[in-house]
């Protein structure tokens, strides 16, 4: 990446400056209703109408609404205020029954709500706080180099924030009030970033993530899923999840955010373990095998090369920390 970082931010917020306004009413509809399976009353209006702005205004209610959860804390009054407020709109919407325009007057009222609300609880990747957090002159030298005195082109603020070139940002409140973000370099999904910002905000680890398989077809009845995925025999093997910390207790604390993210990026995200028996194997199995993390310290780093400190020299060790967090919390 040839572009700085201090000029990457700045073209970064000059964008932001002239997309906010129009963000929330341009975001793209999300499946609402599931119009296949049986339905009575304002539903069946809503699923069989010929009125275009119908159907797209449940899917508008429906994006909005799950944006608006993927903002808060799960369990958190603020997320729970929200649930409570989507149960009276389908009650209100239910209750209009076959009259249109009742439907058209609730669901454009609940939209301009969500839209309001998803201004409010809008969450930036903080970009400027991630390139303090790793320092201008931290650069990552990657295994594939060998030779301990090649200098990477790209410093690590220009690597992890150069997989980050969606807007907004993939990201999950986690229940502690963190919030993990992730993203990938537009042309090349392979590379992909992390970062986690506490619940005041300040950045407490980032990641560089490379070469994670996309195995949601492997994990299927009949197929031998440890010759698909195991690390020693399959492409597992070639991937990275590289962890960069200034604090070690950022690792215990959350290790299990990152393995629940890695899991659900191995099957494609959008992970529905209970939904059915096949989804809970898939859950099941991909778990079983070990995830390629390694993680480095920022703090106290004194290996260095051409005034440039080589992070990958400073290798942290894993804590013994067990769990993995929900892989359903993991959407894109």
């Amino acid at each position: 990446m040839k572009t700085g970082w201090r000029k990457r931010i700045v073209l970064t917020i000059m964008g932001l400056i002239l997309t906010i306004p129009a963000l929330a009413e341009n975001m793209p509809p999300t499946t609402g209703l599931e119009c296949s399976r049986p339905k009575v009353g304002a539903e069946t209006v809503i699923c069989k109408s010929k009125i275009t702005e119908l159907s797209l205004l449940d899917m508008w209610v429906a994006g909005l609404y799950k944006r608006a959860l993927k903002n808060t804390t799960p369990g958190s009054a603020e997320q729970d205020k929200i649930i409570q407020g989507q149960r009276g709109y389908l009650q209100q919407r239910d209750a209009c029954g076959s009259d249109t325009a009742c439907l058209m007057k609730i669901m454009r009222t609940r939209q301009q709500q969500l839209i309001a609300l998803n201004k409010q609880l809008k969450i930036e990747l903080p970009d400027a706080d991630i390139a303090l957090f790793i320092g201008e002159h931290t650069y990552f030298q990657s295994a594939e180099e060998g030779r301990k005195d090649i200098i990477p082109e790209s410093s690590l603020a220009d690597r992890i924030l150069g997989a980050f070139e969606q807007y907004p940002p993939a990201h999950v409140k986690l229940t502690d009030g963190s919030t993990l973000f992730w993203g990938f370099q537009q042309g090349n999904g392979s590379v992909r970033s992390l970062a986690i910002t506490d619940a005041k905000g300040h950045v407490q680890l980032v990641g560089a993530v490379d070469d994670l398989p996309d195995i949601s077809n492997a994990i299927l009845p009949g197929h031998d899923t440890r010759d698909e995925i195991d690390p020693a025999k399959h492409r597992l093997r070639s991937g990275r999840i590289a962890l960069f910390v200034r604090d070690p207790a950022a690792l215990r604390r959350y290790l299990p955010a990152i393995r629940g993210w890695a899991y659900a990026d191995l099957l494609g995200f959008n992970v529905h373990c209970d939904k059915n028996a096949q989804w809970q194997q898939r859950c099941t199995e991909v778990q079983r095998y070990a995830l390629p993390i390694t993680a480095y310290g920022l703090m106290h780093c004194k290996s260095k090369a051409n005034g440039k400190t080589l992070v990958n020299r400073c290798p942290v060790a894993l804590p013994n920390v067990p769990g993995t967090a929900p892989l359903e919390l993991f959407r894109q």
